[in-house]
């Protein structure tokens, strides 16, 4: 079972990037896989994944965010 899933569509903001052919290879395995329709789908879910899942990323976030809010 896929650990990430695509989701409907939502506005988007174009970006580029360069990425090691191996792991494009690999990313595109992926998406047949999990059946996402495009890399960037993958993409998206996986920074989200991370975003969400990460520990220290939320205690940096919450930090700065209360001291932006406290200025």
């Amino acid at each position: 079972m896929a650990i990430i899933k695509p989701k409907p569509t939502v506005e988007r903001t174009q970006i580029r990037i360069s990425i090691d052919s191996q792991v494009l290879a690999e990313i595109e395995r992926y998406c047949a896989y999990a059946k996402f329709k495009k890399p960037d789908e993958f993409l998206e879910e996986a920074a989200l994944h991370i975003l969400t899942k990460d520990k220290d990323f939320k205690e940096w976030k919450d930090k700065a965010e209360q001291l932006t809010s406290n200025n």
